[in-house]
């Protein structure tokens, strides 16, 4: 075992409550969170410039300042927007922060997700919070809280709960410099006890247990989904993109039957096609990512079961292209001074490169693998998860 580090995604949630305009810190207390806010953002980016931030705010209202981005002037920028108003709602605003990370968590894995709450701690309390710390803990999503103020408020230690109760960091701080170099130290990175090894079986256990409860259902053809196959004489039913045909080729079903939709790309798939890639890439029972965009997809434990038998009998290979040769591609290795250069993740485990592994890239779409992903996908596919080419060694 060794420490894994991954890319974050964090979430500054900055108190904008009227208590925040208080003159005990200089200029006043909200002066002073901005100030930290930045610290924050230097840091982090000087650890890892492919960490993402967003900003909210929350006082009367809920402000999303920024969404995620990786440029710090306007990040920077973005906290100048900032108003006072009201009394602060912290359920609220956490409330908005997870849904925003929830949205992305769906949309891509293999990162770490964060909320850094920036408070005096003068806030609204309601008994959603431990509901919200109960979720934010089962998403695997740290809540770290730094609270100033000139005395620490020992009757309301809900920020430091959350904190605890999430695996996140804690402070109280009653003086600007010890608050400002708190903004740089909490900009580490959460070091994950994991192994490097993508494939080892122990790696599903680690996944956060409430994965499955943000993953999304395909959708099933509409009435004018039926309706536009029914006119296209043409192309009559859909095709599914997996299989590249009208007909399952594990069951038989035509589309109309066994069709399917991933409700963020669109891509046609065949029910039964959805459950062999599902088994072979499952984060956990049944919860999968889309072969094609990624998008976290629950599978309907009915599918599941269609197919269980066939796969006893003899395990079909799912084919993500057609042979013909015509659209193929080559893996190209990156040199190893090169590795850390690299300014993505892996397109199939969607981990970052840290060297512990050889790296390809796709010479067609400039996707990039470990070697073990390249290998895995290789023998189930024979293809680029990205653009879907063939892969040729000629």
């Amino acid at each position: 075992m060794q420490d894994l580090v991954k890319i974050e995604d964090c979430v500054i949630l900055i108190d904008s409550s009227r208590s925040m305009v208080r003159k005990d810190f200089k200029p006043n207390r909200l002066g002073v969170a901005l100030e930290t806010a930045k610290r924050f953002i230097h840091e982090k980016f000087l650890i890892d410039p492919k960490d993402r931030i967003a900003i909210f705010s929350f006082g009367a209202n809920i402000a999303k300042l920024s969404p995620f981005s990786f440029e710090k002037d306007k990040l920077v920028e973005a906290l100048s927007r900032i108003h006072i108003s009201g009394k602060g709602s912290l359920d609220e605003g956490l409330a908005f922060s997870l849904q925003f990370l929830v949205g992305e968590m769906r949309k891509l894995g293999g990162r770490t997700s964060r909320i850094f709450i920036i408070s005096d701690n003068k806030l609204e309390y309601s008994d959603k919070i431990h509901k919200i710390v109960e979720i934010a803990k089962g998403l695997g999503i740290y809540i770290d809280a730094c609270q100033l103020g000139k005395t620490e408020d020992h009757s309301q230690s809900i920020l430091k709960n959350l904190a605890k109760n999430t695996g996140g960091q804690y402070g109280f701080f009653n003086n600007s410099k010890a608050l400002l170099n708190a903004g740089a130290s909490y900009a580490s990175k959460k070091e994950l006890k994991d192994s490097t090894d993508y494939f080892d079986p122990a790696k599903k256990s680690d996944i956060a247990p409430l994965i499955s409860e943000i993953a999304l259902q395909l959708r099933r053809p509409n009435v004018l989904d039926i309706r536009l196959m029914m006119s296209n004489k043409e192309r009559g039913q859909e095709k599914c993109q997996i299989c590249h045909s009208v007909k399952a080729q594990i069951t038989g079903a035509d589309f109309y039957s066994e069709g399917r939709y991933c409700p963020s790309c669109e891509r046609p798939m065949h029910l039964s096609c959805v459950a062999m890639w599902a088994k072979k890439t499952e984060y956990r029972e049944n919860v999968f990512r889309c072969p094609f965009c990624y998008f976290l997809l629950e599978l309907p434990a009915s599918a599941s079961k269609l197919v269980e038998e066939k796969v006893e009998l003899e395990e079909p290979k799912i084919k993500l292209i057609d042979e013909s040769g015509i659209n193929v591609t080559k893996m190209t290795q990156i040199q190893e001074s090169e590795i850390g250069k690299i300014d993505a993740s892996c397109t199939l485990c969607h981990s970052i490169f840290l060297g512990d592994y050889n790296v390809f890239q796709c010479d067609k779409c400039g996707a990039y693998y470990h070697e073990p992903c390249l290998n895995k996908m290789h023998n189930e596919i024979n293809a680029c998860r990205n653009c879907g080419a063939q892969i040729t060694l000629k």
